[in-house]
This record gives structure tokens, sequence and C-alpha cells, in this order.
């Protein structure tokens, strides 16, 4: 999957300029979620989660610059390290819960059950481009408070005397 997203990263930056954000970006997301825990729940053979993982690689390749190019366009630049950092840092701090939770999980209904509820809560987390309409604004244009205009005015209340 690593191999496939490292690919498709490049390619996808060349060309991605020609497609619409959104639609690609939904494609990519539901294709990347749910199938892998599917597949692993129902089968005992590598082949076909290597063949799912691969295509999943392909798909996700796309996530990365989508996003990217749509936080710079929108994260004022004198903000941008501040967001980008408490990104980062909140997913750094959560990711470690997630492995406890898939062990408490494992532990107490089994593998396939757990790759079927976690394959389930990840779809509905995927479907949320499709059910938010926010979403859409990936295929805006610079936002209006884009770094090449400064940053937005400042509203002030009323003078006091």
């Amino acid at each position: 999957m690593l191999a496939a997203a490292a690919g498709e990263a490049p390619a996808f930056g060349a060309v991605g300029s020609r497609f619409r954000r959104w639609p690609v970006f939904t494609i990519a997301i539901l294709i990347g979620g749910l199938p892998r825990f599917v597949v692993a729940a129902f089968t005992n053979t590598i082949a076909p989660l290597a063949v799912t993982m691969a295509v999943e690689g392909l798909a996700f390749g796309v996530l990365n610059p989508a996003m990217a190019t749509v936080t710079y366009e929108t994260v004022p630049e004198e903000l941008r390290s501040r967001v980008l950092s408490a990104s980062t840092a909140a997913v750094h701090l959560v990711t470690p819960l997630g492995a406890l939770a898939a062990g408490f999980l494992v532990d107490s209904i089994g593998l396939p059950c757990t790759l079927l509820k976690v394959g389930g809560v990840y779809l509905l987390a995927t479907l949320c481009p499709l059910i938010f309409p926010v979403w859409k604004q990936m295929d805006g244009t610079v936002s209006p408070h884009d770094s090449a205009q400064g940053p937005p005015p400042r509203v002030s209340g009323p003078k006091q005397a």
C-alpha cells in the first residue's frame, strides 16, 4: 500500500489540477476505507488482502496532495505553522488510542468482528465528504484570506471615549 501511494502521489501532483478535488478526494477515501477491513475479516490468505491494499494505496496517493493544497490555500500564512503543528500533534496524540481500542476489541469479540466494527466506523468517517456540504468547498479557489492579500480585516468594536 505504501509503495502504491508513494507512486501515485507524484503522478497526481503532476495531473491533479485537471480534476475537481472534492469528487477525487471522496472517491479515493471511500476506496481506501472499508474494503481492507472486509477483505481481512473474510479471508485467510494474503493475496486478496495484498491486492486490496495495493488498490487502496493508489487511491490514498491523492489524499495528501489534495489536503495539503486545501490547507495551504485556506490557512493564512502567518498561522500555518501553528495549524499544521496542532494538526500533527493531535494525530500523534490519539494514534496510540487506536491500538489500545483494537487490542481491547480483539480480546473481547475476536478479530473478524473487530475488523468489521472498525471498518464500519471507518466507513462512517469516510462518508463525511458526501454528507456534509462544507467538503465541497475543496473545489473553491483561493480563500479570501489568502496570504497574498494579507490577514483578514480586523473588526473593531465601538470606540470608547
